[in-house]
């Protein structure tokens, strides 16, 4: 099962995009991680992916890198909601039943319900509380607040390229806004089509984060729409799902944490099953139905606890008995290929063998030297990379050789049993196999694959393209032989050498 994982943090607060200024509809989407899931304004291409610097057995597929970026579900309606009707907190500038002067609002007046949707306001001395969130069209995400703070005193405002390109983001520094309110698919904001309509008036820090319960804003949590869009903080709290997709994870209290900020910026904090930190701040963002604490870098993350990793046998890694982003310690396994071509990982089998028996081992640019029969002892995090099971390592000194033995004997096994779908698949992945007697259906010369007529992929990431010849539809072999895998959406068999490979 996929479970694609995600937060990459970092600090970034340069704008380094820019494009020329277009009309914003509510098509004009991007995602969660690696670009933006900015609603036209703010969520990312969690183009989930998804993900983190992690991956599964590679071919020249695309794509390439282990780290392929998901998507958050995109959005296919405009969210016409009012505003934020909480008025508990916060002044406001009313003025008698004619509402507030649009020319001197407060966000308070705008997150308390008290303009229309659709006006054009400005809002006076408010400090910028993030860095720039910059999407793939050039469009830029930054949050501010009221300097006197507390509940309905954030909202997000959303840059049009030209601005983005123009302007010099920096936290803390104080601003008039003038823009237009809108609620994009929930979330409040203030759009800017101009360079001129946000005017530098002060240098100043940005404001402490509100400490808050992580339960109070989560989604439909009692302080949630009151503070969406707020610096917040939670403190003490425990990592429950560490891969709710490649965006989020989320701790106790069902409050999904969000790389919105972090993803660009390529540094990975460690995120598993009962990992605890002693604080996570950044603004609070409603994004795809949810809300959702932004880290601005990775200072917001402050890790308090780390579980150990525990010994668990292949097996019960493979029979689904661990959650996912589990740290697992393996001992006393085979390892049964060598290192892939692009030496970033190989497998390893319990020596009773059977099903379920086999796994991959992903290390990565991590310098790790292993042959097949070394007996190994491997710590990592049990992951699922695109519905493929692994053991991510963090730390070459965590594969320690501790003797060696002979590679178990390969399983003989049915194609069509292994193939995509198979009842035997999900058995067998991460197994050395053999099949007999099988046909070519087709080939790949672009990818270097070739499918057999029982619908099984043979793939070379054990290969160097001069070392690999694609054979011909209808081509038969008498048996192949590796270890079974699961990529781009098919089964594949991956031969370790010419030697298990046999017209």
């Amino acid at each position: 099962m996929l479970r694609p994982r995600a937060l990459i943090p970092s600090v970034t607060v340069g704008l380094v995009l820019g494009a020329v200024a277009c009309n914003l509809t509510p098509d004009a989407m991007t995602t969660d991680s690696g670009g933006s899931d900015t609603e036209a304004s703010t969520d990312t291409a969690d183009t989930d992916t998804g993900g983190p610097t992690t991956g599964g057995p590679t071919t020249d597929e695309p794509p390439t890198t282990s780290n392929p970026a998901t998507t958050d579900e995109p959005e296919t309606t405009t969210d016409t909601t009012s505003a934020d009707t909480d008025t508990t907190a916060g002044p406001t500038t009313e003025t008698g039943t004619t509402g507030p002067d649009l020319d001197n609002v407060t966000i308070y007046d705008i997150q308390g319900g008290e303009v229309p949707e659709g006006s054009v306001v400005t809002v006076k001395g408010v400090v910028i509380t993030s860095p720039v969130h910059v999407d793939g069209d050039g469009k830029g995400t930054i949050f501010v607040q009221d300097p006197m703070g507390g509940e309905l005193s954030g909202i997000a405002v959303f840059l049009y390229e030209e601005v983005a390109m123009n302007f010099g983001v920096k936290p803390g520094v104080i601003v008039d806004i003038t823009g237009e309110y809108t609620e994009f698919f929930g979330e409040s904001q203030l759009q800017v089509t101009s360079v001129d309509a946000i005017v530098e008036v002060g240098q100043g820090e940005s404001p402490a984060p509100a400490v808050v319960a992580a339960a109070d804003v989560a989604t439909d949590g009692a302080k949630a729409e009151a503070y969406e869009g707020v610096l917040v903080q939670v403190e003490n709290v425990t990592v429950t799902n560490p891969a709710v997709d490649m965006s989020d994870f989320e701790v106790e209290g069902a409050l999904r944490i969000n790389d919105f900020f972090l993803f660009a910026q390529m540094e990975e904090p460690t995120v598993v099953n009962g990992q605890v930190f002693k604080s996570i701040a950044g603004p609070l963002r409603f994004s795809y139905d949810n809300h959702k604490i932004a880290p601005r870098a990775g200072a917001d993350l402050v890790v308090d606890m780390v579980p150990q990793a525990e010994e668990h046998t292949i097996y019960e890694i493979q029979e689904g008995t661990l959650p996912v982003q589990t740290p697992v310690l393996v001992k006393g396994a085979i390892v049964t290929s060598p290192l892939t071509f692009k030496k970033d990982g190989f497998f390893i089998q319990d020596p009773m063998g059977g099903e379920h028996s086999g796994i991959y081992v992903y290390i990565g640019a991590k310098a790790v030297t292993v042959e097949p029969g070394d007996v190994v002892d491997v710590e990592g995090v049990y992951d699922e990379y695109y519905e493929s099971s692994q053991i991510e390592v963090s730390d070459p000194a965590k594969i320690v050789v501790t003797g060696n033995g002979a590679v178990p004997a390969p399983e003989v096994v049915s194609a069509a049993d292994v193939a995509t779908g198979g009842p035997l698949q999900e058995n067998y992945e991460g197994v050395l196999v053999t099949v007999e007697n099988v046909q070519v259906a087709a080939a790949n010369m672009m990818f270097g694959d070739f499918e057999l007529t029982d619908g099984l992929f043979v793939d070379d990431i054990f290969f160097a393209k001069v070392d690999w010849t694609l054979p011909k539809a209808g081509d038969t072999f008498t048996s192949l032989t590796g270890p079974l895998t699961f990529g781009f959406e098919e089964s594949r068999l991956l031969p370790r050498t010419a030697a298990d490979i046999k017209p």
